[in-house]
C-alpha cells in the first residue's frame, strides 16, 4: 500500500500502533508520511516497547536505504530493527534526482545543506531565480524550527528534519521540513493573551503573522512561504501541528483535526516546467 498524504490519515492505527511504527506492508512513502514517520519514531524513542517494523517490499527497502533511513533511525535509537537495510549494498553516488534524509540538529547544519536542495531544484527546471526562491522557502521552514525550539525541545530529539521529492510524472517537487519541537501552539503560550486549547487556531494565527516569539518584529515567514508557493508556483502548502492539519492553495484554506503528532511538519510543493 502506497503510505502517503492521501492515505496516511485514514490508514495511521495500522502505522502507528503500541509505539511501533509500522510500515510492513508500505510500497511506497512520499516526503509527508516520511516525516510523520520520523516524528512518530522520536516521540516513541525512549519507550521500552517501541518497534521499527520494516516493509517486505524489496524496492521499498532499497528506496529506504537510499534516503538513508538507516542512519537517522540509527540516531534515534532504532539499530536493531535495522537489520534488512544494513545487509543492502548500494552504489553511493551524487544524485541530483534525489535528496536523501537530511537531520540538521543546528542551524548552521541546515545553511550548509541548502546548497543540495537548490542543486535539485535546478536540476528539475527551475531557473536560477525560481531556484533560489524556492530554496529560501526552505531556509525559512528550517530557520522556523530553530527560532521557536531552541532550549525547550520536549523530546531527546532536536533539530529539523528535511525530505524532498521530485515527481517526474506530475512535474512538481514537494519539500518537507518535521521537527520535534513545541508546535504552533506551545510557540503561541508566550502571548500574553494566549490562544484557545486548539492547534487549528494556532496554525491559522501563525499562518496569518502572529508569532510566539514577544518583542520581534518576526512573523511574516510563514506568509512569505505561503504567497511565494501558492502565487509564483501554483503550489500547495501543509502544516500539521499537534492534533491540527490546515493546507492552503490556491481555492483558500482548508482545516481538519487529525491524530495528534509532537511537534510540526510543514510542506510546500511547487510545479516546474
Amino acid at each position: 500500500m502506497d503510505i502517503i498524504f492521501d492515505t496516511i490519515y485514514k490508514i495511521q492505527s495500522e502505522v502507528f500502533h503500541d509505539h511501533a511504527v509500522d510500515l510492513k506492508r508500505g510500497t511506497w512513502l512520499d516526503p509527508w508520511a516520511m516525516g510523520l514517520v520520523c516524528l512518530k519514531a522520536a516521540e516513541f524513542k525512549n519507550q521500552t516497547n517501541k518497534q521499527l517494523i520494516l516493509p517486505s517490499d524489496a524496492n521499498m527497502l532499497l528506496y529506504l536505504k537510499r534516503m538513508h533511513l538507516e542512519q537517522i533511525f540509527g540516531e534515534f535509537t532504532y539499530k536493531s530493527f535495522l537489520k534488512p537495510l544494513e545487509s543492502i549494498e548500494i552504489n553511493e553516488r551524487e544524485n541530483d534526482n534525489v535528496c536523501e534524509i537530511i537531520h540538521c540538529i543546528f542551524r548552521d547544519e541546515l545553511d550548509a545543506r541548502l546548497g543540495k536542495i537548490n542543486r535539485m531544484f535546478l536540476h528539475f527546471g527551475l531557473g536560477e531565480i525560481e531556484g533560489s526562491m524556492t530554496t529560501s522557502l526552505v531556509g525559512e521552514l528550517g530557520n522556523n524550527v530553530f527560532d521557536h525550539n531552541d532550549g525547550q525541545w520536549p523530546t531527546s530529539v532536536r533539530g529539523a528534519i528535511i525530505l524532498a521529492q521530485v515527481n517526474p510524472r506530475q512535474r512538481r517537487i514537494e519539500v518537507v521540513v518535521a521537527d520535534p519541537g513545541i508546535g504552533f501552539k506551545g510557540s503561541l503560550a508566550a502571548l500574553s493573551a494566549p490562544v484557545k486549547n486548539d492547534d487549528l487556531e494556532a496554525i491559522k494565527l501563525g499562518l496569518s503573522g502572529v508569532t510566539g516569539r514577544i518583542g520581534e518584529p518576526r512573523g511574516q515567514g510563514l506568509r512569505i512561504v505561503q504567497n511565494w508557493t501558492i502565487n509564483n508556483f501554483a503550489g500547495i502548502v501543509r502544516i500539521h501541528s499537534g492534533s491540527g492539519l490546515v493546507i492552503v492553495d490556491k481555492n483558500g484554506l482548508h482545516a481538519e483535526p487529525v491524530f495528534p503528532i509532537v511537534g510540526t511538519l510543514a510542506s510546500f510543493m511547487v510545479k516546474y516546467q
